[in-house]
């Protein structure tokens, strides 16, 4: 395999964290012809996996367990249970890891009004699509997302959304 060329270099080096070098590095010219190569479906994965990057990073980020459970004044294992019981949304990031998206919080470190009953109609949901509910805009709520409705405290209608999603009601 050839070296990168010098700009797609500083490029990798520049990124912001680990992972960001890891995507990087796998868009490059070289990197990309050996990935469809092996695998056709490997810029779909790439694309996938870039998404899920700013799902991580909108809306102030995520925190690790032991950030979130200082935060709350609970124990790790509290916000290990509650994510467990589908209180809370955790990213797995391997090896049992997991990060919490810090909009689920308010500034006062409490959960935010309404999260957990909206999380109760999307069980059948994984974290990421429970996340791309929270941070998309939607119809049924005037193109506002339900996540700045639940900021405005409008938990009923939030809720009736989350309904229709769990049901695929797409208007």
């Amino acid at each position: 395999m050839e070296i990168a060329d010098s700009s797609n270099l500083v490029d990798i080096i520049s990124a912001d964290s680990n992972y960001e070098v890891l995507l990087a590095a796998l868009q490059t010219p070289e990197a990309l012809s050996l990935l469809t190569k092996n695998d056709p479906l490997a810029l779909a994965k790439l694309r996938g996996l870039k998404l899920k990057q700013q799902l991580i990073e909108a809306e102030g980020g995520c925190g690790n367990s032991e950030e979130i459970a200082q935060m709350l004044g609970v124990s790790r294992q509290a916000i290990n249970q509650r994510r467990q019981r589908g209180k809370l949304i955790g990213l797995p990031r391997g090896k049992g890891k997991y990060l919490y998206p810090l909009w689920q919080f308010t500034d006062t470190g409490k959960t935010l009004k309404g999260l957990e009953t909206v999380l109760e109609q999307l069980p059948e949901f994984d974290p990421w699509m429970q996340i791309t509910f929270f941070l998309n805009p939607n119809v049924r709520l005037e193109n506002k997302t339900p996540l700045e409705m639940l900021r405005r405290e409008k938990v009923e209608l939030v809720i009736t959304s989350a309904i229709a999603f769990a049901n695929d009601e797409f208007d």
